[in-house]
């Protein structure tokens, strides 16, 4: 079991930033969601008072709201959040939810004042986890629940990508072993910021794409690390894409291609 109090988290890492999710906001609000919904199972109950810890455009906050939840969503990514509300507005449910951009390892909210809190694939980016969750667990009132969602490991077509790109530029900064993504480090971690009845659970769901081609344009699209990599190499990722697209189709084939197969729900009580 990982030792959360001591383990340091990657404060280097660029998806930290709001960088690569302003980036990648319109076209994952409108390609991603339908796949991250099937892990918002967990949704609370009506009259619940709830904070989406790292919202993004809405996956939990508006299932949450749809279902009588008072909501308070948060996320570093002003143009998340824009998508967040543009989608809250056009399903009558802007009144429900208070949405803010911010840090939440440092949650503006209310002590002890909600009965749920939420992070749905969005703590394992934290550059300090620790600090997240216990920020969590410090606005939930006792006996309030927390659940935080992680993918299962999977390296498959995407893990095949960044290999590749790596190859073609060296000290490539994205990629490295995903945080969270072991049952016993997240119990570490939830325990280590003070949580009770720890569990996780695994959500099997397969997410897949009919062929490479649509492998590849999606993840130009709505993939926060290659979005922002191409990004920053401008000019030059135009002349390296297709040298690497060329190469990962070798090694994948035309497809259809399976791009992940499932989540962890980290569990537990304040």
């Amino acid at each position: 079991m990982s030792d959360a109090s001591t383990k340091p988290n990657d404060s280097t890492n660029p998806l930290a930033t709001p960088e690569p999710w302003d980036l990648v906001a319109p076209d994952y609000a409108a390609e991603a969601l339908p796949y991250f919904e099937v892990f918002s199972r967990a949704a609370p109950r009506a009259g619940a008072r709830v904070v989406d810890v790292a919202a993004g455009p809405g996956t939990l906050s508006l299932l949450a709201a749809a279902a009588g939840a008072r909501v308070s969503a948060i996320d570093i990514s002003e143009r998340m959040l824009a998508a967040l509300r543009d989608r809250a507005a056009a399903a009558g449910l802007a009144a429900a939810l208070d949405v803010r951009q911010g840090d939440a390892q440092a949650l503006p909210f209310e002590s002890g004042a909600y009965d749920g809190a939420f992070s749905m694939f969005g703590l394992m980016f934290f550059p300090d986890r620790l600090a997240g969750l216990r920020e969590m667990r410090r606005v939930l009132r006792p006996g309030g629940r927390a659940v935080v969602s992680s993918w299962v490991p999977f390296d498959g077509p995407f893990g095949e990508l960044l290999k590749t790109a790596r190859e073609f530029i060296p000290g490539l900064p994205l990629g490295g072993k995903p945080a969270l993504a072991d049952p016993d480090e997240i119990r570490g971690e939830l325990a280590a910021a003070g949580f009770g009845a720890v569990a996780v659970e695994t959500v099997d769901h397969q997410l897949s794409v009919p062929s490479f081609d649509a492998f590849w344009d999606s993840m130009e699209r709505t993939n926060a690390p290659l979005v922002l990599l191409k990004h920053r190499l401008g000019a030059r990722w135009t002349e390296l894409a297709p040298k690497i697209r060329a190469r990962v189709r070798a090694t994948l084939g035309e497809g259809p291609l399976v791009l992940g197969r499932g989540a962890y729900l980290g569990i537990g009580m304040a």
